[in-house]
């Protein structure tokens, strides 16, 4: 009984150290696109509106998973009358795949923004892929220590 507990209380700290883990990979990729939007920003200053960039990317964390998402903005509404709007449509990732279809990202992109594009995603890739093993071994290493009622 006492070796079952210890072990329940191992199987507790390994959880707790992959949840460390999650959270520096989630810290990392939101830094990766702060790096994009303050790149578009600047560069959307100096540009007409056809010309500016639609891409937005989010890192996002929901219990043990971590999504590093691609969005395109639109925008409604009349900016001098403060109703102007931001919506964002979801860029699907390939289920099968930790990354994005670069094409189908690039197609989007304005072509001042396509290598930083490339770059964000090419760094994105390997945290979504850590992130989604992180993931699974909490999801297995759970039900040890919520079995009757956990911990002693």
């Amino acid at each position: 009984m006492g070796e079952q507990v210890m072990d329940e209380m191992e199987v507790g700290d390994a959880i707790s150290l992959l949840r460390v883990r999650l959270e520096a990979l989630e810290t990392k990729a939101a830094v990766f696109c702060k790096q994009h939007f303050d790149f578009v920003m600047a560069e959307n200053k100096a540009r007409a509106w056809e010309q500016k960039s639609v891409l937005y990317a989010q890192a996002r964390m929901r219990d043990n998973t971590l999504s590093v998402i691609w969005y395109e903005v639109h925008w409604y509404g009349s900016k001098a009358a403060k109703t102007r709007r931001m919506t964002k449509k979801l860029i699907r990732k390939p289920k099968v795949k930790h990354g994005y279809n670069l094409d189908a990202l690039l197609k989007l992109a304005q072509p001042w923004e396509a290598d930083m594009v490339r770059d964000i995603e090419q760094e994105l890739l390997p945290i979504r892929r850590e992130a989604t093993f992180i993931g699974k071994a909490i999801g297995q290493l759970n039900p040890i220590i919520k079995r009757e009622g956990g911990f002693r």
